[in-house]
Parts: C-alpha cells; structure tokens; sequence
C-alpha cells in the first residue's frame, strides 16, 4: 500500500517544479512510474505534504535573514543595513517589501 508521504518523497522534485500540477496527472504518474493506482485524495495530501514543506523552508530562510543583518551589524558597526519590513497588524509576522 503507498502512502501520501511515500508519493510526496517520490515526486517531490516535480511538484516544485511544477506547483500547479493537477491532481490527476499526479495520479497518472503515480500509475506509470510506481505502477499504483492512487486515489484523488492521496494526491492531495501528497502535494500538500510538499508544498507545505517549500513553504516552511521559505520562512527558515527569510528567519536567517536577520540572524545575518545582526552579524553584519556586529562585525562591521558603521555600516548600515536596512531591511524593509511591513506587519498587516501590530503582532503580526513581518512581510518583506
């Protein structure tokens, strides 16, 4: 039996690359080349399981953008660094412009 983890892993490249990939030609895929039938369902959750991980990637990565602001700051301390940011409420995440 294949899981929505095992089609993610196995297509992980593809979907990044193609994030608007239809459920259905993930599904076709899945028959092709790991010659299994797969249900609508399990596509979606394998695509979600990837996206999902793309995006927690983006937000580590934006997060080291401060941690690397804070080391210019601290190595070099008459430079400036600006790093634009906009909250959409108070205690909201910032947004980079």
């Amino acid at each position: 039996m294949v899981t929505a983890a095992m089609i993610a892993q196995h297509f992980e490249a593809t979907i990044k690359d193609h994030p608007k990939m239809k459920l259905r030609e993930i599904q076709r895929r899945s028959a092709s080349e790991m010659y299994v039938n797969v249900t609508f369902d399990c596509c979606y959750k394998a695509k979600k399981i990837v996206n999902e991980k793309t995006v927690g990637n983006y937000k580590e990565e934006f997060g080291l953008l401060w941690d690397y602001a804070y080391e210019l700051r601290s190595k070099m301390p008459g430079s400036t660094i600006k790093m634009v940011v906009q909250r959409v409420i108070v205690d909201s995440l910032p947004y980079f412009k």
